[in-house]
């Protein structure tokens, strides 16, 4: 074998490879027989026959193709084995030059990025001070009660705030569309999750009472009803108000907060959660910003391959998401007010910045020597054992699959943290 080496722009190397003529005459060998052992000639079992006798009958491109299929991995392997090389995707392979004696193969490998970091310690971006209010911890301890309401039959009109069990159905031009008709929905009043001016019209509305009611699709809707006017017949069934609890130490008890059973223990430990999340947000924030100034000194290649590797990645992510909610992406787009290009614009801008992140916490990890080690990983792990009171072995079964990407995202912590305290 023959190879010839040469760096591409970009992380790409080229390699071309010339097969010796005995080592492909061997392979198209192997493959005549393979595809020939399919072959059935009258008077002869099946693969069989002579070989003078099957050769005008197989097809060649067939024993060509098969063979060249059958050598790629040998000469892909050869080169990894013997060069230099670290691929970082599937290559691009080419066929440039094909005859019966002779086979030459050009391989484009991907290699991995290469990151040349500038500075990313001493930065001075400013860490921000958090603090919690008396309006934050407030506005906690009331969405809490909110959340713990209770629904209770009202009787009387719909008003905001109130929960109306209806069925309707919606016509445009008097005929109805698809995905317009629901039987005992129960719609909050002011939750906006329908379109504009449809809840607002349910207000006034009592059980057991009919209405139609006359609303106007917006623009960034699906493109069969965007701008459309449509109307909805509605059948109040039921009116049904939230009964937001008492603030009291009964109540912060039945919430079986471990060491909490009063309402000022419930508000400091509210201040404290406030405190570690804001915290938490500030340190990201933080981090990114970091993370934004090193790359700008930084240098950093990053094949095209690998980008829409996540992009398609992302894609696809998305389409999932919206079939399980019943639109598709083309819907989701209409919703959205965008266009393909511009989504795929941004999705192509939040994989670079995510991967480029990625690489310079890679590169520090290299540059700092922070590893990971088998007894890191064990102090972890006895970690997870003792806080959700289970057996390390058993922690380490549950794990066993996930171990490496486990100990990547210790690594990626420890690298955080470095930045973290290395910059102001």
């Amino acid at each position: 074998m023959e190879r010839k080496v040469n760096k591409l722009e970009n992380c790409h190397v080229e390699v071309v490879v010339t097969v010796d003529e005995k080592s492909w005459k061997a392979a198209q060998e192997k493959s005549f027989k393979k595809v020939a052992s399919n072959v059935t000639l009258p008077g002869f079992r099946k693969g069989k026959a002579p070989e003078h006798m099957l050769k005008g009958k197989v097809d060649q491109m067939k024993v060509i193709n098969g063979a060249i299929d059958d050598i790629l991995p040998t000469l892909y392997k050869d080169i990894l084995d013997n060069e230099d090389i670290k691929p970082y995707a599937q290559p691009r392979v080419d066929v440039t030059k094909l005859s019966d004696t002779e086979l030459e193969v050009k391989f484009v490998i991907v290699t991995a990025p290469e990151v040349t970091l500038g500075a990313y310690k001493g930065l001075k971006i400013g860490k921000k001070e958090v603090t919690v209010t008396d309006e934050d911890v407030e506005k906690a301890v009331n969405d809490t009660l909110k959340q713990n309401a209770t629904l209770v039959v009202k009787e009387g009109a719909v008003e905001k705030g109130d929960i109306a069990v209806i069925d309707f159905e919606g016509f445009v031009d008097g005929v109805a569309f698809e995905g317009g008709k629901a039987e005992g929905h129960e719609l909050e009043i002011g939750s906006n999750s329908f379109i504009p001016g449809f809840e607002d019209q349910i207000i006034g509305m009592k059980a057991g009472e009919n209405k139609d009611i006359n609303v106007k699709f917006p623009e960034n809707y699906t493109p069969e009803l965007k701008g459309k006017d449509a109307v909805f017949a509605i059948k109040c069934h039921e009116v049904k108000e939230k009964k937001v609890p008492e603030l009291n130490d009964e109540f912060v008890k039945e919430l079986r907060l471990d060491g909490v059973e009063t309402v000022e223990a419930f508000k400091q430990r509210k201040n404290a959660d406030l405190l570690q999340q804001k915290q938490a947000e500030a340190r990201r924030e933080y981090l990114n910003s970091v993370l934004e100034n090193i790359a700008k000194e930084a240098k950093i290649q990053i094949p095209d391959e690998i980008i829409d590797q996540q992009v398609a990645s992302r894609r696809k992510d998305i389409e999932n998401r919206m079939a399980q909610s019943g639109l598709t992406l083309e819907q989701y787009l209409s919703i959205m007010g965008q266009t393909e290009e511009q989504f795929t614009d941004g999705l192509k801008k939040e994989s670079t910045r995510d991967f480029t992140n990625f690489l310079i916490l890679d590169k520090v990890a290299v540059e700092e020597k922070i590893e990971v080690t088998q007894a890191d990983l064990e102090l972890e792990l006895a970690k997870i054992a003792d806080q959700y009171k289970m057996q390390l072995e058993d922690v380490k079964k549950a794990l066993a699959n996930q171990m490496g990407e486990y100990a990547h995202n210790i690594r990626m912590n420890r690298v955080e943290e470095f930045l973290y305290t290395n910059n102001d």
